[in-house]
């Protein structure tokens, strides 16, 4: 069995809209270990909504780490979450356009 270890960034949005999406889902094979930054570039305090799911789809009500969270203008908020195989992070933005988000890390794939 060979495993292939990875650094970079990952996965990276700035939603045109407010719809719960997905950021990253760790296929078959596939962990991540790492730290997902939320920032806002906006000029006022916006919110936004943060999930590790257990399986790809909607967030549960459980589910949520941050749910409506403020972030004040030009601020970042840091979140250290590790993905096994199948797990997903969701993301949901309260302004469009304004709140990023980035998840970077290991990424490990066995094969």
């Amino acid at each position: 069995m060979a495993v292939t270890l990875s650094y970079g960034i990952h996965a990276c949005a700035c939603p045109d809209n407010t719809t719960e999406a997905a950021l990253l889902l760790a296929a078959a094979g596939t962990e991540y270990t790492g730290l997902l930054r939320v920032v806002n570039l906006g000029s006022s305090t916006n919110t936004y909504r943060l999930a590790h799911c257990a399986a790809a789809g909607a967030a549960e009500s459980a589910e949520w780490l941050a749910y409506d969270t403020e972030i004040d203008a030009n601020s970042t908020h840091d979140y250290s979450i590790d993905l096994g195989v199948a797990e997903e992070i969701r993301y949901k933005s309260g302004t469009a356009d304004e709140v990023t988000f980035h998840y970077s890390g290991t990424k490990k794939v066995t094969s």
